[in-house]
């Protein structure tokens, strides 16, 4: 049997694989930390994946956004089992367990849908409300001034032409004077 190990599957990390080679790993953004991952959604010291018995399980280490197991938090002093293929949220970085064993048939394989078996039911749409009548949301600020803006705006663009045409009429009776 090889050894386990945890792969990211995140997008810019994609691929990257860390053995489980001590009893305790920590995983975190700090240095410090035996599997560090520079991730601004992943704590200092973020979780640890301990090695139980003949398996391996996770246990948080008191992290702001939460270590997950298959979508399941895991809170307080709750050490999760890890099995082969479940995958490990940290923060918002996700990672494979791959506890280095053979895949058995159907072990979180996908589901087939036969769709000429799929029965298909009309039912009636309902029409959508305008649900942004209810939201108690605040208008963003530049939605909010965009009158004193346009006003400011105009405002401008009249001195501006004040100005011009009090150049225009200077220069008209200098050159008049000559």
């Amino acid at each position: 049997m090889s050894e386990a190990k945890l792969i990211i599957l995140s997008e810019d990390k994609r691929g990257t694989s860390f053995p489980l080679l001590k009893e305790e790993i920590t995983i975190g953004r700090a240095n410090n930390a035996d599997f560090c991952i520079q991730d601004p959604t992943i704590s200092g010291h973020h979780c640890t994946v301990i090695q139980t018995g003949d398996g391996w399980s996770v246990r948080d280490e008191g992290s702001t956004n939460g270590t997950r197991v298959n979508g399941e938090d895991v809170e307080g002093e709750r050490i999760v089992p890890l099995n082969q293929g479940d995958i490990l949220q940290v923060g918002s970085v996700e990672l494979l367990f791959d506890d280095g064993s053979e895949r058995l048939p159907d072990t979180h394989g996908a589901k087939v849908i036969n769709l000429e078996e799929t029965v298909v039911v009309d039912s009636p749409m309902r029409s959508m409300e305008n649900l942004g009548t209810r939201t108690k949301a605040k208008k963003s600020d530049s939605l909010r001034d965009n009158g004193t803006q346009k006003g400011i705006f105009i405002l401008i663009l009249v001195l501006l032409a004040i100005g011009v045409v009090s150049a225009l009429v200077y220069l008209f009776l200098q050159m008049n004077k000559a």
